[in-house]
């Protein structure tokens, strides 16, 4: 019989590609990996390595070997979570991985709620951008995230997960308050400075395809990874940027959004957990809670944020009531 912790480990290594990162991503030391995997070696009782430089490489016994793990471990899950079923109660702890705009937007309502109808259920947010968040999750340090993926971009393909669509946001155009008013095409904007994301490497990647389509390179002069710094540097004339609808809260004086005329750019949310384990009860109840909040938020999502105004020296809403 295979050890399913020592099948877990050969399916992170082939994530992975080196016992260095599976270790990691497993919180084991790279020596207690090696281990583990000669003794499933044994196990198996044929070869599943071949030493390719400082990578393993996978025999056809590895391969299919995890592809069994990805069903054995989906099919475990979905045990874990009809046994849980069976009790009315929803307690215990949940690990919710999030990106900042959804943490900052979504999580919030969404905890709050399950808080209210489940006292005894604790969830624990760390914020993850995409890919962490799927490493995170699959390597079971994460029972459910929230992931996204953008129109231009390849799909999020990954074994072992399942997910479902919470809302869809645009992608709009920040630029400074005086430089354009309205539905803008990217192409007008090809010759200002732009403002773009440091870390998010989707989000550039996205950035760099829509401009190419438009039919230009565009001039990176600054980089950051806080929105409320990329907002500021549009605010003082600095340069324009793309950001999606779920970053902004309000637009300040000194800035505008418009909407891109000439590209249907966009960004998906979805929630994520791994594969059969959606049934578990504080997992399914996290789930709902966050449809929920989704669709309230998408209905704001539908509007332009609100302009803010000085009042006396305080910033407030311009809309009233």
């Amino acid at each position: 019989m295979f050890d399913v912790h020592r099948l877990r480990l050969l399916r992170e290594l082939s994530r992975h590609g080196t016992i260095a990162e599976t270790a990691r991503m497993c919180s084991l030391t790279p020596s207690a990996v090696s281990q583990q995997l000669s003794a499933l070696e044994r196990e198996v009782g044929t070869p599943l390595f071949l030493r390719d430089g400082r990578r393993l490489a996978f025999t056809e016994a590895a391969r299919v070997l995890v592809e069994h793990t990805e069903r054995i471990l989906a099919e475990l899950e979905e045990a874990r979570a009809h046994v849980a079923e069976l009790t009315s109660a929803v307690g215990g702890t949940l690990r919710l991985g999030a990106f900042p705009t959804a943490a900052r937007a979504l999580v919030p309502t969404a905890l709050a709620r399950c808080k209210e109808a489940h006292p005894d259920l604790r969830v624990r947010l760390s914020e993850h951008e995409t890919e962490g968040a799927i490493r995170a999750l699959t390597s079971g340090h994460l029972d459910a995230a929230l992931i996204y993926e953008y129109n231009l971009l390849p799909k999020v393909r990954e074994t072992g997960i399942e997910t479902d669509v919470l809302f869809r946001e645009p992608l709009l155009a920040l630029v400074p308050a005086d430089l354009h008013t309205g539905p803008v095409t990217l192409s007008e904007l090809a010759e200002q400075p732009w403002i773009a994301a440091h870390s998010d490497d989707a989000l550039h990647a996205m950035f760099e395809r829509a401009c190419g389509l438009a039919g230009f390179a565009p001039r990176v002069e600054y980089t950051s990874n806080d929105y409320t710094v990329i907002f500021a540097l549009v605010r003082a004339g600095l340069g324009v940027a793309l950001v999606p609808r779920l970053a902004v809260e309000a637009v300040e004086g000194g800035s505008r959004l418009c909407e891109i005329a000439d590209l249907q750019l966009s960004r998906t949310v979805a929630v994520a957990v791994r594969a059969g384990s959606r049934r578990n009860p504080p997992i399914a109840v996290v789930l709902q809670e966050l449809r929920h909040a989704a669709h309230t938020l998408s209905r704001d999502l539908a509007h332009p944020p609100e302009p803010v105004v000085s009042d006396g020296g305080r910033r407030r809403s311009a809309r009233r009531g």
